[in-house]
């Protein structure tokens, strides 16, 4: 409509700049600089709170693990100038990212700023003009399920963090962390390490002959598969200590050069008992991304990723 001022709040300054340029005139645009609140630190609660069921973790565990938000000191400013660009606004588009940390954001600024103005969740996917102004004109609400999504991440974090960090800091050693994802992570790698130090190499051999028929000029390769009816090793019939899981015949040196000798004989005469045709098909490959694009367009074309 116009005459009306519309305020767009972004996350990253540097966006905020550049989408400004893009929507011009009757647009005002802010950028919150990540998260506006968090979750307080158990030491500065209320005193009056602090005995209670929030008092271990700033989340109450005994009344549908709700969260106590506060501003953080750092944020306050820039809530303060938020609150004034609103007061002046007709409109208020809350343009954070697309993924839950973004949707958390977005509710968050709705909560503390309170507007009395229409608000509209705005999304896009790419910073360019046609971009910016088809998010204008296509908002939603705000994702819910999203929010919640973050918050239980969020939550997970604090009463993970909290109640682990200190056994490790009396098992372990002082100053280590414990997290909902970092721990989990720390015990795959562990594991993997384990692994890897328990493993045993085995050698193996196998054969490969490489024939021309008598009527043909072309040349083809043959693999021994089979040696007295069993089937010759390969790495998949090995375990982690080297030994072997199956009932196969796994070839040394020694036995794979007497192959190999007696099928240099001139006597030796290797036949062709059938021919199978099979149809072949092979899957497309999956549509570029920025990156792969990038890495292809520089293997086969030597451009640079400005270039492409």
């Amino acid at each position: 409509m116009p005459g009306t001022k519309k305020l767009v709040i972004v996350e990253s300054p540097t966006k905020a700049k550049t989408i400004a340029q893009y929507l011009g005139d009757g647009y005002e645009v802010h950028s919150s600089v990540g998260h506006i609140r968090d979750l307080i630190e158990p030491k500065n609660l209320p005193p009056e709170l602090k005995k209670g069921s929030l008092g271990k973790f700033s989340v109450d565990v005994e009344n549908g693990f709700e969260p106590y938000y506060v501003v953080s000191d750092a944020k306050k400013k820039t809530v303060t100038e938020l609150k004034r660009a609103l007061s002046g606004a007709d409109e208020l588009f809350l343009a954070t990212d697309e993924d839950r940390e973004g949707e958390a954001i977005a509710w968050h600024l709705l909560q503390v700023l309170k507007p009395k103005v229409p608000v509209h969740r705005m999304v896009f996917h790419e910073i360019t003009k046609e971009a910016i102004q088809h998010a204008t004109e296509n908002t939603r609400e705000i994702d819910t399920s999203l929010v919640d999504a973050q918050e239980t991440r969020r939550i997970l974090d604090r009463l993970y963090g909290y109640e682990v960090s200190p056994v490790l800091w009396r098992k372990v050693g002082p100053g280590l962390s414990a997290g909902r994802v970092q721990s989990a992570a720390t015990r795959l790698v562990v594991e993997r390490e384990r692994e890897r130090l328990a493993f045993r190499t085995a050698s193996y051999w196998d054969l490969i002959a490489g024939l021309t028929p008598d009527a043909a000029n072309q040349r083809f390769e043959a693999r021994l598969a089979r040696l007295d009816g069993k089937r010759i090793a390969a790495g998949r019939d090995f375990d982690d200590r080297g030994t072997l899981k199956s009932d196969v015949v796994a070839l040394d040196e020694a036995a794979a050069e007497a192959l190999a000798a007696a099928l240099r004989e001139p006597t030796t005469s290797i036949t062709v008992t059938s021919v199978e045709s099979k149809p072949y098909t092979r899957r497309p490959a999956a549509p570029f991304t920025t990156s792969t694009l990038q890495q292809e367009a520089g293997r086969k074309l030597r451009f640079s990723a400005r270039q492409t």
